[in-house]
């Protein structure tokens, strides 16, 4: 993967996104449990979420690699951390992975399906170079919940009602078709001429997955961090544990009060 632009892309997102304190801190199971063979059963540790961008030279999705195969932290990631995904399986039952000479080649993040598979329903666009790539440029998946988005600037995009009521974890085929099906609802991404770059979902109990388009002269990630910091998305350590809303204040849309809402989430393995 080396002389590719998107793997600094990638590393220097990591340090931004970190900075902005997206990244949940890492668990390790002998922290929460010394019972003999435990961590070895499920896994060493926990990470704290996941992201990805797309590489055109590749074809694929550039992603962070799973927290099980080694500690990874999320906020200083190199390019030892990262894999690339090629598409999914015909069973989709996982994910195809492209290996690379000279690298770990570490398994990705356990969401990799879900990373790529929301891109089966959703348009394709042209680069100024010709080349074909997904509307959805990047891809972040966090263990925070949305307090406010500006709705001029950011779409909200809700998941099958059902998903509000019996929440789904990680690395699952219930949470793959949750957040695919929610993401191919998107007006701003099935119509990429539609001005608003960021969409984005939240699964109870959960976390948060935002993604970006394509803007012109931005790295990967520069449109999210950069809209963190005008609060045109606030991110809260808030997650709903069950149904909720986002209630219209002028250009804002809010979190609504929810007395089933937690500053918890229970680590996943990504």
């Amino acid at each position: 993967m080396g002389g590719l632009d998107t793997i600094d892309a990638m590393t220097r997102a990591s340090h931004e996104l970190g900075k902005r304190d997206f990244f949940t801190e890492m668990i390790k199971v002998s922290q929460l449990a010394e019972i003999p063979g435990f961590s070895e059963a499920i896994s060493s540790q926990y990470s704290e979420g996941c992201f990805a961008t797309w590489e055109p030279r590749l074809n694929g999705l550039l992603t962070t690699i799973t927290g099980s195969a080694r500690p990874v932290r999320k906020e200083n990631i190199s390019d030892q951390d990262l894999a690339v995904i090629a598409g999914i399986k015909p069973e989709r039952d996982g994910a195809l992975i492209r290996k690379v000479e000279g690298h770990p080649n570490h398994p990705p993040s356990s969401e990799a399906v879900e990373m790529i598979g929301m891109d089966l329903s959703l348009p394709k666009i042209t680069l100024r170079d010709e080349a074909q790539a997904p509307v959805i440029r990047s891809k972040l998946h966090g263990h925070r919940g949305v307090r406010l988005f500006d709705w001029t600037r950011v779409e909200y995009v809700p998941l099958p009602e059902s998903y509000l009521y019996y929440p789904v974890s990680c690395s699952t085929d219930a949470q793959y078709r949750a957040v695919q099906e929610a993401f191919s609802k998107s007006y701003a991404l099935q119509n990429p001429q539609d001005p608003r770059q960021i969409v984005f979902t939240v699964l109870p109990g959960h976390g948060v997955v935002i993604v970006e388009k394509w803007v012109e002269g931005k790295a990967p990630f520069e449109v999210i961090w950069e809209a963190m910091d005008t609060r045109v998305i606030e991110i809260t350590n808030d997650i709903p544990q069950g149904p909720f809303a986002f209630e219209t204040h002028g250009q804002h849309c809010r979190m609504a009060g929810n007395s089933d809402v937690t500053d918890f989430e229970a680590p996943h393995e990504h």
